[in-house]
C-alpha cells in the first residue's frame, strides 16, 4: 500500500522539476506560434484584398472600354450616313449677296465716292494762313542831357584814358560833362530811383531806373538836395546838383560824372544823349 502511494508522488515531482527546468522555454516556444500565426493570418488577409481590389478595378476597366466602343461605333455610323447623303447648301435665287456682280457694283460705288471726295477737296479755296504779326518793338524813350557843358572825358571801355588824380592810365565807364558846382543835375528820361550812395571813389551817386533793363549813374554830386529811393521822378526832373565828391576824379575839373548801363552792361552814354 505503502509503495503504491508514493509512486504517483514521484510522478509528479518529477513534472514540477521538468516543469521547473522547462518551464521557460515552452512558454516561449507558445509565444513564438503565436506570433508566427498572427504573421500568417495577416498576410493571407493583405493578399486577399489585394486580389478583390484588382478584380473590381478590372470589371470598372472592362465596362470603361465597353462604353468608348459603343460610342466609337456610333459615331463611325454617323460618319458614314453623312458621307453616303452630304448636305448641299443651295443658294437663294433672288439674293445677289457673294455674286462676282454684287461685289463689283459695290467697289464701282466705292470708287465713284472716293474720286467725288477728291474733286470736292481739289476744288476747295485753300485757306490763306493768316500772317504772324510783328512784334511790337519796345518804346524806349528818348534822353535829355543832364547838365548843359561840354564833354571833358569821354566814355573808354575799350581803350585808355589819362587820369590826372590818379596820374595813370585807365578805362573810362561813362562821360564827365563839364560844370559848375552847384549845377542843377536832372533826370534823363521817367524812372524809379533804385540807390543812392556814397561811393568810395566816385563820391555821391544816384540810380535811376527806366526800366527794359535801362539804368543810368549820376556821380560827384553834392551831398545835399539829393533824391531818396524809391522815388519816381520825371524826365527833367532835378535830382541833386554838381559837387566835387569824387574822390578818383577830384584833380578834374567840377564835373558830373554820367553813365548808361543796358542789362548791368556799360554803355557808350553818347549814344543815347540828343546830339548837339
Amino acid at each position: 500500500m505503502n509503495m503504491k502511494k508514493s509512486f504517483p508522488d514521484e510522478k509528479g515531482k518529477k513534472f514540477k522539476e521538468f516543469l521547473d527546468k522547462r518551464g521557460f522555454y515552452i512558454v516561449l516556444l507558445l509565444c513564438i506560434a503565436v506570433v508566427a500565426g498572427t504573421a500568417v493570418f495577416v498576410t493571407t488577409r493583405r493578399a486577399i484584398d489585394r486580389d478583390y481590389d484588382a478584380k473590381n478595378l478590372s470589371d470598372e476597366s472592362g465596362d470603361d472600354l465597353q462604353a468608348h466602343d459603343a460610342a466609337l461605333n456610333e459615331s463611325e455610323k454617323l460618319s458614314d450616313k453623312l458621307s453616303e447623303d452630304p448636305v448641299v447648301l443651295v443658294p437663294d435665287e433672288d439674293s445677289d449677296i457673294g455674286s462676282p456682280a454684287s461685289v463689283n457694283k459695290d467697289n464701282e460705288a466705292k470708287s465713284k465716292d472716293s474720286d467725288k471726295k477728291n474733286e470736292q477737296d481739289t476744288n476747295a479755296a485753300p485757306e490763306k494762313a493768316s500772317p504772324a504779326k510783328p512784334a511790337e518793338p519796345v518804346k524806349q524813350q528818348s534822353f535829355v542831357v543832364p547838365v548843359d557843358g561840354a564833354v571833358s572825358l569821354e566814355y573808354a571801355m575799350d581803350k585808355l584814358v589819362y587820369s590826372k588824380t590818379l596820374e595813370e592810365w585807365r578805362a573810362h565807364q561813362g562821360i564827365d560833362i563839364a560844370a559848375d558846382r552847384g549845377t542843377p543835375v536832372k533826370a534823363v528820361a521817367d524812372g524809379v530811383v533804385c540807390d543812392v550812395k556814397n561811393d568810395q571813389f566816385y563820391g555821391i551817386s544816384v540810380v535811376i531806373d527806366h526800366e527794359n533793363g535801362l539804368k543810368t549813374l549820376y556821380r560827384n554830386l553834392a551831398a545835399d538836395d539829393t533824391v531818396i529811393v524809391n522815388q519816381k521822378v520825371k524826365q527833367g526832373e532835378i535830382i541833386g546838383s554838381i559837387g566835387n565828391t569824387a574822390m578818383d576824379e577830384s584833380s578834374e575839373q567840377p564835373h558830373l560824372h554820367f553813365e548808361v548801363l543796358k542789362d548791368d552792361v556799360n554803355q557808350d552814354p553818347t549814344n543815347y544823349l540828343p546830339k548837339k
